[in-house]
């Protein structure tokens, strides 16, 4: 079964680009997971697009895999998160697993890796140190 990690941050960002797309906003609802080496919780999809959306949950396993989560579902994540109870949904074979943020987005520069998640992080591993 493939795993993929989301943060609480990257749950709230999908849910705000579904209400500004709601409220009639030209908004993508799309964050892109690369495999990033995380410390702890490495995902084990090469690139994934996660994107929020009102209809149901599919995941269609191409050459560019795509993975959409409906409202219910991410509200049900920041939910389980919020209770601190384990956050985990199985959506066609994917494990989409939810963490807090202070879990998820660790201190890696000892690891010396550049932060995982959205598309706002650097996916850059070593943040320009020669070796």
């Amino acid at each position: 079964m493939q795993k993929l990690y989301l943060s609480r941050r990257n749950i709230a960002i999908l849910l705000e680009k579904l209400d500004s797309v709601r409220d009639g906003e030209a908004s993508a609802s799309t964050i892109i997971k690369n495999e990033v080496a995380h410390p702890v919780y490495p995902q084990t999809m090469r690139r994934i697009a996660v994107t929020a959306v009102e209809a149901q949950d599919r995941y269609w396993n191409e050459v560019s895999q795509r993975l959409h989560l409906s409202r219910p579902t991410l509200v049900s994540l920041l939910e389980q998160l919020n209770k601190q109870a384990e956050s985990a949904v199985d959506i066609d074979g994917v494990l989409v697993l939810a963490l807090p943020d202070e879990q998820y987005y660790v201190d890696q520069s000892q690891a010396d890796y550049a932060p995982a998640g959205d598309l706002g992080s650097a996916f850059i591993r070593s943040r320009g140190r020669q070796r």
